[in-house]
């Protein structure tokens, strides 16, 4: 569903989220409200300031005919990412509020009190997911609509941007907003030609705040995509997220992503996914960009690097590898080792022909440990208790296997098999030497179409995810 107060369009299973000009030009108002600092901010490591962060998400809204799709979801994986990299900080506040939490009260009492022990030096982050309006009478009274929000009250129900003291109080040099709230583009031509005006206003006021940087997920004329199945986030935030865990981290030695780095990426990964229909806008002092940073990324001297070594064993007991011209027969078993060159998390997932997808790590019943592997430590799967094999099963056609790593803990990595077999397909699988594993889920059969719809899928959820190291092989399974 598109984010506006009025539009009642539902929200089909790859649907847009239009962008408007209308929260772009919420945050430029709330940020013109916001008393700029005096001493202006120079490059730093970051690893002596602290990290001041709100996070609001409303997707299920009180008037449910308001409901949005990922809104809420946006604001938690956000929240998920922060908690994991608030390390890099030397202190971490981060408040989350969505859905029935995201109400007028207790959004306003989160910026104004969560937010004013900032320091100068400190990063302020403010993310806004949902829907976001102008007062249908009073077109230059502009609201972010909470939980609570009442369509025919903005006034006493919504979060009204225009208040004066809401922002008031924050010192930080690096207050960032980012928006990926909207409109459906369903206001009359008198809010349109409103809105516009007023957002012509704002950006002139721009070139004169010091410490205030606003994103915004498209230009006021565009559309803003989401794909649920795709990224599980909109397009906006998944590099938001993608960029802030180090892709946008490309210019700098230790770590540090510049307001310009962090837009620039943002940009172009969304530009290209949406072939230019999306245009992430900054709004920022002149030269400010350049210089501010806003967050800090892991530093490696080195990739990660993981061997790995496939190997299959014959009735005669012959160990040979296993390579992706390799052809076995049901029966057969096969096994794989692996040693990672630095600490890290590691997932194995098998995929078969008909869509059956099975974890082999970490997964309690078939192996020993729980996905993080010691930098020099060989594994062997399957090991429990002892070194066995995997043995194949009657199931025939193409096998894959994917060993997929990343040297921080990855949520995106860990939902990742939970996502694959969300479709309700699970192999079975049968190991050499202790007893049988299976899961109730029988093999169905698929189309070539689905197949190839599948396997597409999985390889572009590893691409999604942003693992650090990610190998593969295919071979082919055939009768006996």
């Amino acid at each position: 569903m598109n984010r506006f107060l009025i539009a009642k369009i539902p929200c089909p299973k790859f649907c847009l989220r239009p962008t408007v000009m209308l929260m772009s030009f919420i945050l430029l108002l709330s940020l013109w409200l916001i008393t700029p600092p005096a001493v202006q901010a120079t490059p730093q490591d970051l690893s002596n300031s602290e990290l001041y962060a709100v996070l609001v998400g409303v997707a299920n809204y009180r008037d449910t005919s308001l409901n949005l799709k990922l809104s809420a979801r946006d604001a938690q994986d956000f929240y998920a990412f922060l908690q994991e990299r608030g390390k890099l900080f030397k202190k971490t506040h981060i408040r989350l509020l969505v859905n029935e939490q995201a109400t007028r009260e207790n959004v306003t009492k989160a910026i104004r009190d969560d937010l004013k022990p900032a320091g100068k030096d400190d990063v302020v982050i403010i993310f806004l997911s949902g829907h976001g309006g102008p007062d249908a009478v009073r077109t230059d009274e502009f609201y972010f609509l909470t939980h609570d929000a009442d369509r025919e009250n903005l006034f006493g129900s919504a979060l009204p941007m225009t208040t004066s003291g809401l922002f008031k109080g924050i010192d930080s040099d690096r207050l960032i907003l980012i928006s990926d709230a909207c409109h459906s583009g369903a206001f009359s031509s008198a809010l349109d030609k409103s809105s516009a005006k007023a957002a012509d206003i704002f950006f002139s006021v721009f070139k004169n705040l010091q410490g205030r940087f606003a994103f915004a997920s498209s230009r006021p004329d565009e559309s803003s995509w989401e794909d649920a199945e795709k990224f599980g986030n909109s397009t906006f935030t998944h590099f938001v997220l993608k960029g802030l865990r180090g892709a946008a981290c490309n210019k700098s030695s230790n770590g540090v992503i510049t307001v310009k780095d962090f837009y620039e990426y943002v940009y172009q990964g969304t530009r290209a996914e949406t072939k230019g229909k999306q245009n992430p806008q900054l709004y920022a002092a002149k030269g400010r960009a350049d210089e501010t940073p806003m967050f800090r990324a892991p530093v490696y001297n080195n990739p990660l690097n993981i061997k790995v070594y496939f190997m299959t064993q014959d009735d005669d007991g012959e160990v040979k590898p296993l390579t992706n011209d390799s052809t076995l027969k049901s029966g057969q078993r096969i096994g794989l080792g692996f040693q990672a060159d630095a600490d890290c998390y590691v997932h194995v997932v098998w995929w078969d022909s008909n869509g059956n997808v099975g974890r082999l790590f970490p997964n309690p019943k078939l192996t020993e440990g729980n996905g993080e592997v010691k930098a020099g430590v060989p594994l062997w799967l399957p090991y429990k208790q002892g070194k066995h094999w995997y043995v194949l099963d009657k199931n025939e056609g193409e096998e894959t296997i994917y060993l997929v790593a990343s040297r921080e803990r990855n949520p995106k990595l860990e939902e990742l098999y939970t996502k694959l077999k969300s479709s309700g397909l699970e192999r079975e699988f049968n190991l050499m030497g202790i007893e049988d594993y299976t899961v109730p889920e029988k093999a169905k059969q698929l189309s070539g179409k689905d197949k190839q719809q599948l396997f597409e899928k999985m390889e572009n959820q590893i691409k999604v995810v942003g693992a650090d190291s990610a190998i593969s092989i295919k071979f082919k399974h055939v009768a006996p």
